[in-house]
């Protein structure tokens, strides 16, 4: 979950979809990280607002193109073998990877990882078996109203509730064909309230921000977009928790060092639970192929925590966090942003 502060006026960003088709030029792939090798698959792709992009041409690297149709969505097969599938959106260097694998079928819809907690308007990822890589044969509700399945593999589906749902601990329900599963996740918002004054610089300030949907302390994650502008007391990223309650928030310190826009992403805290080990490792063994220099020895660092007998979770992001990819391949960039997704449980 991503939420953005833009100069004095709280905003979505990118990371959320809407189910409405955009006009402007595609921004993003949403892939599911776990496709099955030889079955069916469902990708969509995303605008920089946040809704679904029609008629977009992609090109995967086992040679198959597809093109997204009015749902913004494009069906395709995983590859007969396990390895990397990256997608490219035609005419543009927008890559996403994902992690083929060999699993059997199953007839039985189970749910082995679901969010305990996901945020207002966006996505959120279950893990499991039995699911449809048609992204459509997979009936899935959340307190009762249809949600939206943007991608789809057989092991993994990329959900978007509808905005007709209500805030709190709601079922979710996962059904296909006769095969029907639940699990109880609490959908919440965060809002992020800037200073009344706004920021000056020279003085010091207080960022509020609020979660509405449960009264439990949650942790939050908040990055400095604009270092330049703002600065935290300890470095560009803070980890606050909220108090709990009614008055569920917290605040950040920030103080002013010159005029100008200024911006923040807040993200809910990554779930333990919801890692993807295995994905993180095999996207990253990719990665290493490609890089060489501070990036080889960045992902070998972060490898060297997500190794099979010693996992650091918390230390692998902690070195994913000083990794720089921004002048690499495009095919590096896609398998370092998937590494990031399956560390952070998305």
């Amino acid at each position: 979950m991503v939420l953005w502060l833009a100069a004095a006026t709280a905003m979505t960003g990118v990371a959320r979809a809407q189910v409405s088709e955009s006009k402007t030029s595609p921004d993003s792939i949403v892939l599911p990280l776990e496709l099955v090798s030889g079955q069916t698959a469902t990708l969509a792709v995303l605008s920089a607002d946040g809704r679904i992009a029609a008629g977009v041409k992609l090109v995967l690297s086992n040679g198959e193109v597809v093109t997204t149709d009015e749902s913004g969505r494009a069906h395709f097969l995983g590859p007969p073998d396990a390895g990397i599938l990256i997608a490219r959106i035609l005419g543009t260097q927008m890559r996403a990877a994902a992690d083929v694998l060999h699993r059997p079928t199953a007839e039985k819809v189970e749910i082995a990882t679901a969010p305990a907690m996901v945020a207002l308007e966006e996505r959120f990822t279950i893990a499991g078996i039995g699911f449809h890589g048609d992204a459509d044969r997979n009936q899935v509700e959340l307190g009762g109203e249809s949600a939206f399945v943007l991608a789809a593999s057989p092991i993994e589906l990329v959900i978007l509730a509808s905005a007709k749902t209500a805030l709190g601990s709601e079922q979710l329900t996962v059904k296909t064909g006769e095969s029907e599963v639940s699990a109880q996740t609490a959908l919440v918002d965060v809002v992020v309230y800037p200073p009344d004054d706004g920021v000056r610089p020279g003085k010091k300030a207080e960022l509020v921000l609020h979660v509405s949907g449960t009264t439990q302390s949650v942790g939050l994650d908040v990055r400095n977009m604009n270092p330049e502008i703002v600065a935290f007391r300890h470095g560009q990223l803070a980890h606050v928790r909220t108090r709990g309650g009614v008055d569920n928030s917290a605040t950040i310190e920030v103080k002013g060092l010159r005029a100008g826009d200024f911006s923040y992403a807040a993200t809910l805290e990554p779930e333990a639970e919801s890692v993807n080990v295995q994905a993180a490792r095999d996207f990253l063994q990719a990665a290493d192929k490609l890089a060489n220099g501070d990036e080889k020895r960045h992902i070998g660092n972060i490898l060297a925590k997500v190794r099979s007998g010693h996992v650091d979770i918390r230390g692998a992001r902690k070195e994913f966090a000083k990794t720089t990819v921004a002048n690499s391949s495009s095919d590096l960039q896609a398998l370092i942003r998937a590494t990031g997704e399956a560390l952070n449980g998305q």
